[in-house]
């Protein structure tokens, strides 16, 4: 009997563990919709569409670098939004160089529905998309929040010229609900991620950071091969890229090359 209910309570616990992981995943991707109109304060980027290895095609924003051939950032954002509202928070990068907004898939108005996978297929097929449109231009991935883990991956199996993360965790249950953690454990892995990146890698981080603490970029640092792990003092994990902006390009172009 006792043997009966060891099974059943690990059953139960299974299930528990299930449950917690479902439950986070439908609270891991928060699409919203696209708005009725669209305006832009300055230059207006142009709409383009990237197409997945599984055939889907996603519309992001493009701003060309000035002048032609200059470096260029394809920008990853976090678990909200769509791509009009990752364009409006990334649009100061655009003022020091190229910039390509990726969205993914059931985001916005974009077909599919998101998952791990598929916000690497999604990242990939942005790539491919940066060095059609920008093909004389170094590329840069910045990943921001649930972003990071996109432009790690990418960056990982692909040739780009370096990456910026901004609020990165180092793996989901890091960061999830201690009952699910261990159901999630291996979801979103930076950490193994960032050791296979061989280009330099920057880790912009809030020391005050609410959501994912500053030691989760410490954690990085200590596994990426080429970091360098920048403090950001008096702000949280939502960043104002307005200010960052010139900052990050900045220290992108004393990147080794």
């Amino acid at each position: 009997m006792a043997d009966r209910t060891g099974i059943v309570a690990a059953g139960v616990m299974i299930l528990t563990l299930a449950s917690c992981a479902s439950t986070v995943d439908s609270r891991l991707y928060l699409p919203e919709p696209m708005p009725a109109s669209v305006t832009w304060s300055g230059r207006a980027p142009e709409e383009v569409t990237a197409t997945t290895a599984d055939g889907l095609k996603l519309r992001g924003y493009y701003w060309p670098p000035r002048p032609a051939g200059g470096d260029l950032i394809l920008f990853f954002h976090g678990q909200s939004g769509n791509r009009y509202k990752a364009a409006r928070m990334a649009a100061p990068l655009a003022g020091g160089g190229g910039l390509l907004v990726a969205d993914y898939r059931g985001y916005g108005d974009n077909p599919g529905k998101p998952d791990e996978a598929g916000l690497y297929a999604d990242a990939r097929a942005f790539l491919s998309l940066a060095r059609a449109l920008a093909p004389g231009s170094r590329i840069y991935l910045l990943g921001f929040s649930l972003g990071a883990a996109p432009a790690l991956r990418t960056a990982a199996e692909e040739e780009v010229a370096g990456v910026v993360t901004i609020g990165a965790f180092a793996g989901l249950a890091d960061v999830a609900p201690w009952i699910a953690r261990g159901a999630l454990r291996g979801r979103f892995d930076n950490r193994a991620a960032i050791a296979r990146v061989a280009e330099p890698v920057l880790l912009f981080h809030a020391v005050a950071d609410e959501l994912v603490p500053f030691a989760q970029a410490q954690a990085l640092q200590a596994l990426a091969q080429r970091p360098r792990l920048l403090r950001l003092e008096g702000s949280g994990h939502a960043v104002d890229l307005e200010f960052l902006a010139p900052i990050i390009w900045e220290n992108i172009r004393q990147m080794p090359r």
